[in-house]
């Protein structure tokens, strides 16, 4: 085969794959964990965590809000920032209607304080579930 063959074969697999993988990256959704398998070998990765928002704190500094989150394995802290809050509140929803309520999170996997958390990303990360 000439090279100039080859390239055009490798040129037309890399458009294919970016493309596949383009198409494809919107059904990529987070691994779903328990709460007791939140560890520093999952920093910086987008998980997901169902349980129960048994308190909800805001930040007297900050549009922060802090949810614990219980499942049957554990509890853990999630953290909406600002901009998540905002995100929140166009969709007509208070933090603190999810008090109470099981919830499905999506966030990055942090360490504070020696404890693990989930940082939320926007508003769509935080879902009551029936």
């Amino acid at each position: 085969m000439k090279d100039s063959q080859i390239f055009k074969i490798v040129l037309i697999i890399a458009v294919l794959g970016l493309s596949g993988m383009m198409v494809l990256s919107d059904k990529i959704t987070p691994q779903e964990i328990k709460i007791k398998d939140l560890n520093k070998g999952m920093l910086d990765e987008d998980v997901s965590v169902v349980g129960l928002v048994e308190k909800i704190d805001k930040s007297p500094r900050s549009n922060t809000y802090f949810l614990q989150v219980r499942d049957g394995t554990g509890k853990t802290i999630a953290v909406i920032f600002d901009s998540a809050v905002l995100d929140l509140e166009k969709n007509n929803l208070t933090l603190m209607s999810f008090a109470n309520h099981r919830v499905k999170i999506t966030g990055k996997v942090q360490q504070y304080n020696g404890n693990m958390e989930l940082i939320l990303n926007d508003g769509k990360s935080l879902k009551i579930l029936v």
